[in-house]
């Protein structure tokens, strides 16, 4: 597993192939909620590649003020959940933010992946409440 922290075209290109698979096509979100304002060419998504060709898992890196980060449209395809590419895909971007001086991680986090999120270590601090047509919570991290 390769994972790849970067705004470069191809990286870009592959974290939103792999959300427009999961939340639009398997998930049912309209393609306009799921790709936002968000999606700006310089935004920095984390990605996992397997065989160096092939995301399969991504998340969108969202800077927020007093150091703090978003960690966005966390996904993983379908045939590899279960196996960890979500939990490295996510313990890749605290440790950027980390490097970068963020001390705490956001997470608006569905309903239904709760557990996986506490799992890793977050907790819920707000919800849940509707957002992006699904049940969410917000999830926090200390990143220290």
């Amino acid at each position: 597993m390769e994972i790849v922290i970067s705004n470069a075209p191809f990286n870009r290109a592959a974290a939103l192939s792999l959300r427009q698979a999961i939340f639009v096509t398997e998930r049912g979100i309209p393609r306009e909620v799921e790709f936002d304002d968000r999606d700006t060419p310089d935004r920095l998504y984390v990605t996992a590649y397997q065989n160096s060709a092939t995301p399969v898992g991504t998340l969108r890196l969202e800077p927020l003020a007093d150091h703090q980060i978003r960690f966005g449209r966390v996904c993983t395809s379908r045939r590899l959940r279960g196996q960890g590419v979500g939990t490295q895909v996510l313990t890749a971007a605290e440790n950027w933010a980390r490097n970068q001086g963020y001390l705490i991680g956001i997470i608006h986090g569905e309903v239904t992946a709760q557990g996986f999120y506490e799992h890793c270590g977050y907790r819920v601090t707000a919800g849940p409440f509707p957002e992006d047509g699904a049940p969410v919570v917000v999830l926090q991290k200390t990143l220290k």
